[in-house]
């Protein structure tokens, strides 16, 4: 069951994926304006202004304005514009791009950063020139001296010959802190103490598997003090290579810890969702079907038990599989990286909650399956509907707190008047201009994003 559901899963965002595609601009000009933002003069006042700074010194800082959006993320938009093939803003082998893309009708603009100036253009600065540079002057309606404001501080702290001095003193820094490091930035003592809470910790869990998986012999009857004694030189031996093993591969191995602590974390919701939750949920609703297609439960009755059953195959469905979904895409951001990150980004809600509500109504109908599967099974049971009435026995089952009143022997201090009981109910095209040269830089994603 959970491979298909896996397998559900990922065929349906495929499915998505495909739905949201659309096509990127190809860009030819210093500044595009297909959301029309900018005066002919304003647009070419930016142009040449980056053409000039081009020349001067190979840095490539583009504009670009869309009308919308048209349900991608900005994000997901900007990235694929500026590593669209024939765009790739920035030198290749430098990446010196910068990508300054604008929606007015969906009041959003993303700062998208090329792989060579990130180390200057972080995130952090992206976000400080859109949220004190531009956002203020786009809510007036002041596109252009937005605009220009944020080239020019984006300029200015690539220029910033003070920047550069900062910037190589602070590698030097890294440099000296680390040189009592070990290669991967773990200091020795922290790794030596680490390798051997590790190998206790792997130690433990081997000898269990072993007894538990291969001997089969109760776990207990293990003495490590027995061991260390029969085998003194043997085991100090195994000692040593073992610890040096997880020493070398430190990243690896403590990966691997927090993994077994997070399945193991994971796991517990995944059994009280499916084995707890579900299980109670799928016995109460094949009991209550049962019930109404023989005529113990009335149709109208039925509806109050509606809502208690929906809510514990929800309850049961999220507990059981949003680990296992979020072990999924844990899977494919391993083998895809950004890209699975960029692709959930541009989900959209409505697809979710239609997948969800279709899984809810397919676990009601496989019980329903199995009521009519268990009344055909039983000699005693005919099918059969009653629009009122409501079996005590049944009362009894579904609500314990309850059933007092209710004997085993089958009789019932409940009246039969239908009064004993009570009822209740609840309820565009780009500038042909050849200002822009285009030269093969690349974008890992970097840079910041807003809206007004």
């Amino acid at each position: 069951m959970l491979k298909h559901l896996k397998a559900l899963i990922f065929l349906f965002f495929i499915c998505i994926q495909y739905t949201n595609a659309q096509d990127y601009p190809i860009i030819s000009d210093m500044v595009t304006d297909n959301g029309a933002i900018f005066s002919n003069e304003e647009a070419e006042l930016l142009r040449q202004k980056l053409v000039s700074y081009e020349v001067k010194s190979s840095h490539e800082i583009v504009v670009l304005t869309i009308p919308g959006l048209d349900g991608d993320s900005i994000e997901n938009y900007a990235y694929y514009v500026f590593n669209e093939e024939g765009n790739n803003f920035g030198k290749e082998g430098i990446d010196n791009g910068i990508l300054i893309l604008i929606s007015p009708n969906d009041r959003k603009v993303r700062i998208e950063v090329g792989d060579g100036l990130e180390h200057i253009i972080t995130d952090a600065f992206s976000s400080r020139v859109i949220r004190e540079e531009l956002t203020p002057l786009f809510k007036q309606g002041r596109y252009f001296e937005g605009v220009d404001a944020a080239t020019s501080q984006l300029i200015k702290l690539i220029d910033d010959p003070i920047y550069a001095n900062d910037f190589a003193n602070s590698i030097e820094a890294e440099a000296v802190s680390t040189s009592d490091k070990s290669t991967d930035g773990v200091h020795f003592i922290t790794k030596l103490i680490a390798s051997c809470v590790l190998l206790i910790f792997y130690f433990w869990v081997g000898v269990y598997g072993y007894y538990k998986l291969i001997i089969k012999k109760s776990f207990k009857t293990f003495k490590l003090k027995i061991l260390y004694k029969n085998y003194k030189n043997k085991f100090l031996i195994y000692t040593g290579i073992a610890l040096l093993i997880v020493n070398s591969f430190y990243v690896f191995f403590m990966k691997l810890f927090f993994g077994l602590l997070l399945t193991g974390f994971l796991s517990i919701f995944v059994f009280v969702g499916y084995f707890v939750l579900l299980k109670y949920a799928f016995t109460r609703a094949i009991l209550i079907f049962k019930s109404l297609f023989t005529g113990q439960l009335g149709v109208f009755i039925y509806l109050f038990y509606i809502p208690t059953t929906l809510f514990l195959f929800v309850a049961g469905f999220l507990f059981g599989s949003l680990p296992i979904v979020m072990g999924f895409f844990f899977m494919l951001n391993l083998v895809f990286g950004e890209d699975i990150n960029r692709f959930m980004a541009n989900v959209e809600f409505i697809y979710v909650l239609f997948f969800f509500i279709s899984v809810i109504i397919l676990l009601h109908f496989i019980a329903v399956y199995f009521a009519i599967y268990q009344i055909k099974g039983e000699y005693n049971k005919t099918f059969g509907f009653s629009f009122f009435k409501r079996d005590a026995k049944l009362h009894a089952e579904l609500n314990p707190g309850y059933a007092r009143g209710y004997s085993s022997s089958g009789s019932s201090s409940y009246s039969s008047s239908s009064s004993s009981y009570s009822r209740s109910s609840s309820s565009s095209s780009s500038s042909s201009s050849s200002s822009y040269s285009g030269g093969g830089g690349r974008s890992s994603g970097g840079g910041a994003s807003g809206s007004w």
